[in-house]
């Protein structure tokens, strides 16, 4: 998986109730357990999280660059045929990773504007086209 480590770590959370820092964010919070998989560990109660839980990532096997890179071309208009045959993954990939990204709509849509710059426009028709 190639995730940003550290951009990550910034924003995650403990999810153990019984944490003192339950429900607070901040790279102090966390460190690395496993970059290999990437998961954490929180400083005060050893709880071990995976880094991408909560978000569009969780539980997605596909290095994260290929899943942008396919819903980038397929927001800017490629076909899903040609998106399959060019990337190397299925139709049914590709579906499941639409669905996932409907689940986070605002945060992917959010994402898309500051990281991939892509235009309203471009972001109104990926969304038209799941």
């Amino acid at each position: 998986m190639d995730l940003d480590f550290d951009k990550y770590k910034a924003q995650q959370l403990c999810d153990n109730l019984d944490c003192p820092y339950h429900g607070k964010t901040g790279a102090n919070n966390i460190r690395p357990h496993s970059r290999l998989h990437p998961q954490v560990d929180c400083n005060a109660c050893k709880h071990i999280g995976v880094i991408t839980q909560g978000t569009f990532f969780y539980s997605l096997k596909a290095p994260v660059s290929l899943i942008l890179a396919v819903l980038k071309f397929l927001s800017e208009g490629m076909g899903l045929r040609a998106v399959c045959r060019s990337n190397s993954v299925t139709p049914d990939a590709v579906s499941a990773w639409g669905q996932k990204a409907a689940q986070h709509v605002c945060a992917v849509t959010g994402y898309l504007e500051r990281e991939r710059h892509l235009t309203q426009c471009q972001i109104d028709a990926f969304w038209s086209y799941l």
